[in-house]
C-alpha cells in the first residue's frame, strides 16, 4: 500500500500546480492579454489605434494611397427631378415633379499637396508635430452606363508627393451599373439655379432687364419727382446719374391724359419689355439655345400691352431642359454669357479708378479680370467660349445654320481640355458662330470704308482672330450701329459635381485613362485645402483625443459663412448685403465618418467579438460638405429580434453600430442659424452658393424631404403673398426599379407613387443616411450619405422690397401682393386716385415672384426638389476587418485557454483535494480513526491478581 505521506504530497503538489496554473492563465493570457487588447483598440495614449503619428503608420499610407486597383471609389446615385408641365407650372397650376435615376458614378479620389503639420486642436504639454494631416483632393469620375476599362499610372513619393509613371495598371473592367431604360443624354427640365442667381444680382426680372439699358442710378430714379428723362445718349452713361431711365406706365397714362393726349418727355417703361423688340426678341433667342422652355405662343398678348404676339413662341431661361451629363459636369449658357456681362457694365465702369475704353473694359470683364468688382462673377468667359468651339463648331457646320448637335463623348477625346466638354448640348455655341457671318459684314463695309459711320471692326475678348473662322466672345464690334460687345459669349455654368477629366486613353483601347484625368485636375483647378486631426498627443486622459479624426479646416477655412440671420423666414435678395443681417459663421468641426471615439473592449472574456456593437452614447457629428456645417449623428438602436449589424472581412464578419442622422436634422432647433425655415426638414445654403454675392434660393434636406413638415409635399398656401391656394407641388416616384413606361400617374394601373409624408416615412430607413462603424476602435467602416438639394423662385414682396415696385399693375392683371397694391393706391393724392379711376387705373397688383416680367402668374417661395445623391464610400479596408477579427479570435482563444484550465484545476482541485481527505479520513492507521483497544495486562499486575 501507498505510504500516506507520498499521497499527501502528491496531494499538496496538485494543488499548488493548480494555483500557479490559475494565476499564470489568469495573469498572461486573460487579464494581460486583456490589457494589451484595450489599449490597443483605443490607441494606447494617442486616442486611436490609427493615428498617423508613426512614419510607417498603416493609415496614413491607407489615407494618401494613389493605388486606385486597391483603394475603393466612392458610389455615387443621382435621383433627377424633372418638371413635367413647366409651363401650366409658370401659370399657376401645380407643379408635377417626376424622380428619374438613379444616375450611377464612381468616383476616384486622391490626395495631393500632402503635409503633416502641429495641429491646433492638440492641447498636450508635448503636442506632435504631425498632429495635422493637411491635403487637397483630386477627383476623377467614371460614368457607369456601360463596361468601362480604366488605367492608372499613379504613384506615391517617400516624402507624400504624387509621380506620375511611364507605365500604367489597368484596373478591373467596371460593369454598367445604369437601368436599360436610363442615358447620360437624359433630359431633366427643372429650375436653372444660375438664372436665379443673376435675378439675385438684380432683385428681379423688371430691373434685369431695364439693366441692359440703363444705370443703376437711372432706374432708380424712376418715379423720383425733379428727375428727367434720361437722353438716348445718356442711357446706360454711368456718369448721367442725376435722370431717369423711364417713367412707369400707370404715371406716363396719367401724364398723358392731363396732357390732352400729348405723351410727357419721358419713355414708358414698358417700352422695354415690348416682346419683338430687338433687346427682348434676343433674350428669348439665347434662352431657347439654352434650353429654356416656351412660355408665351404667337397671338398671345405682349409683355409691353401694346399688342399680341405675332410671330413664334417667346422663351426664359428660369426653367431649362438639360441632359444628365450636362447637370452633373457642366455646361455652356448663350443666355448669361451675354446678359450678366451686359447687365453689368455699370458696375464694372463705377469700379474703375481711371476710365478705359469700351473694349478694353470688356476684355476685363470677359476675362475674369474683374470678378471681384462684380455682383455675379463672370469667370474667364472668353477662353471657356473658345474651348466649347474646339469641340462644337462641327456640329455647327453639320447642321447648317445652328449648332444643335452635342461634343463628342469623354471616351472619344484624349485632349483633357476637350474631355472636360466631353458630351455637351452645343446649341449654345449657335450665338458664337453667329458672329462670324457679322463680322464678315462689317469686315465687308470696313474693306469698303475704312471709316464708314457706325461700323467697327470686331475685336475678340481672348485676342484672337476666331472671330473670322469659329466665332468668338466679342468685347468689340459696331454692325450699323448696333454694338456687338457681349456677343457671342459664353458662360461656364457649374456642373453638381467636379469638371470631369476622364477621357480616353490612347495607349490602350477601349480604356479610360484616370491617370491623366487626375493629373489635369491637379494642374488646372485651383486646390482647395483640408486637413483633420490623425496625431493627437501622446498623453493619457486628453481631451483632445475624442478629437481624433475631426476636421480642422475645410476647403481652406477653419470656419465658414452660412446663413445671414433676418428675422424672415425665406431668404431675401438683400440678405447679404443688409447691414442688419447677422452673419452666422459656423466652426468646422465634425468628422469625414471614417473615425469616431473608440469604445475599446466591452464584452466578456470567451466572446468571439471585441464588441457588443453599441457605440458611446453621445451625439456623433459628421461633417457635411454641402451645409458647410456638421449633423449629429445616433445610434439606430436595437433592430428586429435583436440582428445585429455587421461588416466582415476576407471570411470572417464582425459586430458593428449603424448611426443615423438625429430627428431632429435641419428643424427650427436655432434661432440664427437657418435650420428648418421655411419649413422643418430644410437646411438653406443659397447665401453663400452661386456666382452671385447675393446668392440664391437653394436649400439642403434629407432625400424626399424624409423628416420635414408634412406641408413639403403640398405647399399650397399662398397667404404670403395675398394669393389663393394653388401653385403647389406633386412629387410622383416610379413603384419599379425597370423602366416604368409613360408617366401615366392617372391610369388605375399607373406605374408611378404620388410622395407624400406617410410614403415616406414608410421608405425612411431606405432614404436615411448611415454610418457603420466598428465600435470598439471607432472605425468607420462604411457609410452611405444622403441628401437632396432644392430650390425657389425668389419672392419679390413690393411691401418690404422697393425695386419690386417697378412690376407694379394699375389694371389688376397680376394676382398678388393687392393689399400692398391697394395700401400703394391709397396713398396717393386725392386727385391722383381720381384721375386714375376714370382711367381704369386703380386696381394695384403685382407679379407674384422676382420672375415678375415674363411669368407674373408663378408664386416665388415654392420649394422644387431638383436631386437627391446617394453617395456610399467604404472606408474599412478587409484588411483591417481582418486584423479585428484576428483580435476578436486572439481574445476568444484566450477566454477558451482560462475556461479549459479552470476545468483541468476543478478537476485538480477534485483529485488533490480527494488525496488529502483519503489521507486523512480512510487510512486506518490515523490515530482519530482507530477503535479503542484494552491495554494489555502487565506481568505484576496479572500477578497480583491471580494471587
Amino acid at each position: 500500500m501507498v505510504n500516506s505521506k507520498i499521497i499527501r504530497g502528491v496531494g499538496l503538489v496538485i494543488l499548488a500546480g493548480c494555483y500557479v496554473a490559475v494565476q499564470q492563465v489568469f495573469t498572461k493570457r486573460v487579464v494581460g492579454d486583456t490589457k494589451e487588447l484595450v489599449t490597443t483598440l483605443i490607441g494606447g495614449e494617442r486616442g486611436s489605434m490609427y493615428n498617423t503619428c508613426a512614419g510607417d503608420s498603416p493609415t496614413l499610407k491607407k489615407l494618401t494611397s494613389v493605388n486606385l486597383v486597391e483603394k475603393a471609389p466612392i458610389d455615387l446615385k443621382y435621383n433627377f427631378y424633372s418638371l413635367h408641365n413647366p409651363k401650366e407650372y409658370l401659370d399657376g397650376n401645380d407643379a408635377i415633379l417626376v424622380e428619374q435615376g438613379p444616375y450611377e458614378l464612381k468616383k476616384h479620389s486622391v490626395a495631393y499637396n500632402v503635409d503633416q503639420k502641429p495641429s491646433a486642436l492638440s492641447e498636450g504639454a508635448n503636442p506632435d508635430p504631425k498632429g495635422n494631416l493637411e491635403y487637397s483632393t483630386a477627383n476623377a469620375y467614371l460614368v457607369l452606363d456601360k463596361d468601362t476599362k480604366a488605367t492608372t499610372n499613379l504613384q506615391r513619393n517617400n516624402d507624400l508627393s504624387i509621380a506620375f509613371s511611364d507605365n500604367k495598371v489597368t484596373l478591373p473592367e467596371t460593369k454598367r451599373a445604369l437601368a436599360s431604360h436610363l442615358s447620360m443624354s437624359d433630359s431633366v427640365v427643372n429650375y436653372s439655379p444660375d438664372y436665379l442667381s443673376l435675378l439675385g444680382a438684380f432683385n428681379d426680372e423688371v430691373n434685369l432687364i431695364l439693366s441692359l439699358e440703363c444705370t443703376a442710378d437711372q432706374i432708380a430714379n424712376i418715379g423720383v419727382v425733379g428727375k428727367a428723362q434720361c437722353s438716348d445718349s445718356q442711357l446706360g452713361d454711368s456718369s448721367a446719374s442725376t435722370c431717369a431711365c423711364c417713367m412707369m406706365d400707370n404715371d406716363f397714362k396719367l401724364a398723358t391724359s392731363r396732357n390732352t393726349g400729348v405723351p410727357p418727355a419721358y419713355k414708358n417703361c414698358n417700352s422695354f419689355f415690348d416682346d419683338e423688340s430687338n433687346t427682348m426678341s434676343t433674350l428669348s433667342r439665347l434662352a431657347s439655345h439654352d434650353g429654356g422652355i416656351a412660355v408665351k405662343s404667337a397671338g398671345e398678348k405682349k409683355y409691353d400691352g401694346s399688342g399680341d404676339l405675332t410671330n413664334g413662341d417667346f422663351y426664359t431661361a428660369l426653367i431649362q431642359e438639360h441632359s444628365v451629363n450636362d447637370l452633373l459636369f457642366g455646361y455652356p449658357s448663350a443666355f448669361l454669357g451675354k446678359v450678366a456681362f451686359q447687365a453689368q457694365m455699370d458696375q464694372a465702369k463705377k469700379s474703375l479708378s481711371s476710365p478705359l475704353s469700351s473694349v478694353e473694359l470688356s476684355k476685363r470683364m470677359l476675362t475674369g479680370q474683374m470678378d471681384s468688382d462684380l455682383s455675379f462673377k463672370l469667370g474667364d468667359v472668353a477662353q471657356y467660349t473658345s474651348d466649347v468651339g474646339s469641340v462644337c463648331f462641327a456640329t455647327c457646320l453639320a447642321e447648317g445654320g445652328d449648332c444643335s448637335g452635342h461634343a463628342p463623348e469623354r471616351h472619344e477625346l484624349s485632349d483633357v481640355d476637350k474631355i472636360k466638354l466631353g458630351g455637351i448640348d452645343c446649341m449654345p455655341y449657335t450665338s458664337t458662330y453667329e458672329t462670324v457671318a457679322k463680322c464678315a459684314a462689317i469686315n465687308t463695309v470696313l474693306s469698303q470704308d475704312s471709316n464708314a459711320a457706325g461700323y467697327e471692326p470686331c475685336v475678340c475678348a481672348n485676342a484672337s482672330d476666331e472671330w473670322s473662322s469659329q466665332g468668338c466672345c466679342l468685347a468689340g464690334g459696331i454692325n450699323n450701329g448696333e454694338s456687338l460687345r457681349g456677343e457671342g459669349c459664353l458662360y461656364e455654368v457649374a456642373g453638381i459635381e467636379d469638371p470631369n477629366y476622364a477621357g480616353m486613353d490612347t495607349s490602350i483601347a477601349n480604356a479610360i485613362d484616370l491617370g491623366s484625368a487626375l493629373q489635369a485636375w491637379i494642374d488646372k483647378e485651383a486646390a482647395t485645402v483640408s486637413s483633420e486631426f490623425m496625431c493627437p498627443a501622446a498623453e493619457a486622459g486628453l481631451d483632445e483625443h475624442d478629437n481624433f479624426g475631426a476636421y480642422e479646416s475645410f476647403e481652406g477655412s477653419t470656419s465658414h459663412v452660412t446663413y445671414y440671420h433676418t428675422g424672415n423666414d425665406r431668404i431675401r435678395q438683400a440678405d447679404v448685403t443688409d447691414s442688419a443681417s447677422t452673419v452666422v459663421s459656423t466652426p468646422v468641426s465634425g468628422g469625414s465618418g471614417k473615425f469616431f471615439k473608440p469604445k475599446g473592449l466591452t464584452v466578456k472574456v470567451g466572446t468571439t467579438q471585441i464588441s457588443d456593437g453599441f457605440p458611446i452614447d453621445i451625439a456623433h457629428p459628421v461633417y457635411v460638405p454641402n451645409a458647410k456645417k456638421s449633423i449629429d449623428f445616433h445610434f439606430e438602436g436595437v433592430r428586429d429580434k435583436f440582428v445585429r449589424n455587421k461588416v466582415c472581412g476576407t471570411d470572417t464578419c464582425i459586430f458593428s453600430a449603424r448611426l443615423i442622422p438625429a430627428n431632429t436634422t435641419f428643424h427650427a432647433t436655432n434661432a440664427t442659424d437657418g435650420a428648418g425655415l421655411p419649413f422643418n426638414g430644410l437646411q438653406p445654403v443659397g447665401h453663400v452658393n452661386g456666382p452671385s454675392i447675393n446668392g440664391r434660393p437653394e436649400y439642403l434636406h434629407q432625400p424626399l424631404y424624409v423628416g420635414g413638415d408634412e406641408l413639403l409635399y403640398t405647399q399650397q398656401d399662398n397667404s404670403y403673398v395675398g394669393r389663393a391656394e394653388g401653385n403647389g407641388i406633386k412629387i410622383y416616384r416610379p413603384v419599379m426599379k425597370s423602366d416604368p413606361g409613360a408617366f401615366n400617374p392617372d391610369a388605375t394601373d399607373s406605374n408611378y407613387q404620388l410622395v407624400d409624408k406617410t410614403v415616406v416615412d414608410s421608405q425612411s430607413k431606405a432614404l436615411l443616411s448611415h454610418v457603420d462603424i466598428e465600435v470598439a476602435t471607432g472605425l468607420g467602416a462604411r457609410q452611405r450619405m444622403r441628401f437632396g438639394t432644392s430650390y425657389s423662385i425668389w419672392e419679390c414682396d413690393p411691401a418690404t422690397n422697393d425695386k419690386c415696385k417697378l412690376a407694379m399693375n394699375s389694371k389688376a392683371q397680376y394676382s398678388c401682393y393687392s393689399g400692398t397694391g391697394s395700401a400703394a393706391f391709397n396713398d396717393l393724392a386725392a386727385a391722383d386716385k381720381s384721375d386714375l379711376s376714370t382711367l381704369g387705373l386703380d386696381n394695384f397688383t403685382y407679379p407674384c415672384s422676382a420672375a415678375n416680367l415674363l411669368t407674373p402668374s408663378v408664386v416665388g417661395g415654392k420649394i422644387l426638389p431638383q436631386f437627391w445623391v446617394e453617395e456610399s464610400t467604404i472606408h474599412a479596408s478587409k484588411t483591417e476587418i481582418d486584423l479585428l477579427a484576428a483580435y476578436a479570435k486572439s481574445y476568444n482563444k484566450s477566454g477558451n485557454a482560462f475556461i479549459l484550465m479552470v476545468c483541468y484545476v476543478f478537476l485538480g482541485l477534485f483529485l488533490g483535494f480527494s488525496m488529502l481527505l483519503r489521507c486523512l479520513c480512510f487510512e486506518q492507521k490515523a490515530s482519530f480513526m482507530e477503535t479503542e483497544k484494552p491495554a494489555p495486562a502487565t506481568t505484576a499486575s496479572s500477578s497480583k491478581s491471580m494471587a
